[in-house]
């Protein structure tokens, strides 16, 4: 039978559902959409400009990923992340993140490594003034390229998956004094220590980068800091 690999794929067009997935996604980014607050289907697609149907549909996603909380009546909010959840999320990615630094000592090449730089430097310019939002979509895009870079699929999946959570959490160490401009030196370091080639150095890096940005987030319980 004869192969048909030459055919292009023809792109669609995002669907509805998936604008309106990336634009909630969007606000809970910017800070627009917030914990503690009730927010209604149909104000929501009345603001985006569409039907019920597409809106519905992504925060059925998000509920999946464990972002959102619909509340039958009422309407959604963002799901509030306990401290074991917390913990979790960081000890998986802890542990996908330092297997995927691990590998590319290895096998790095220097475009590859000028990719991930060209993010940290995008991530240092936007400086402390800038939205924190720009900063998370870099961060996320850093984190991920490392294992699309090795075409490990599943593996840039589950931490996807995780991302997802991230965007609740990760505002809150971003509005930390400094914390910023220390992001970007512990993705610098994780860069030297793939280049280095010691995956000893790489994990480490990781490991390091984890834990200074989890100590860095308040617990449920604790007052967040102002402005977030």
């Amino acid at each position: 039978m004869a192969r048909l690999s030459r055919i292009e794929a023809v792109e669609r067009p995002p669907t509805l559902g998936r604008r309106a997935y990336q634009q909630i996604q969007q606000a809970i980014r910017d800070g627009v959409i917030t914990h503690g607050e009730i927010y209604s289907e149909n104000e929501l697609a009345e603001s985006l400009g569409m039907s019920r149907t597409p809106v519905r549909e992504a925060l059925i996603a998000l509920n999946r990923e464990g972002i959102v909380t619909i509340e039958s009546q009422r309407g959604f909010r963002l799901k509030e992340i306990s401290e074991a959840e917390r913990q979790e999320i960081f000890n998986l990615r802890s542990l996908l993140e330092a297997f995927v630094a691990r590998r590319l000592t290895a096998s790095a090449t220097g475009q590859d490594l000028a990719r991930l730089r060209s993010l940290v430097d995008a991530q240092e310019r936007l400086g402390e003034t800038d939205p924190t939002s720009q900063f998370l979509a870099l961060d996320e895009d850093f984190h991920l390229l490392q294992s699309e870079i090795l075409g490990l699929e599943r593996t840039r999946a589950m931490m996807a998956d995780l991302r997802g959570a991230m965007w609740l959490i990760g505002l809150e160490a971003l509005s930390l004094p400094r914390r910023q401009q220390d992001v970007v030196a512990e993705h610098r370091a994780i860069i030297d220590a793939i280049e280095s080639g010691d995956p000893d150095a790489a994990a480490d890096a990781v490991h390091h980068h984890l834990e200074t940005t989890a100590s860095a987030i308040h617990s449920p319980g604790e007052p967040r800091p102002a402005g977030r």
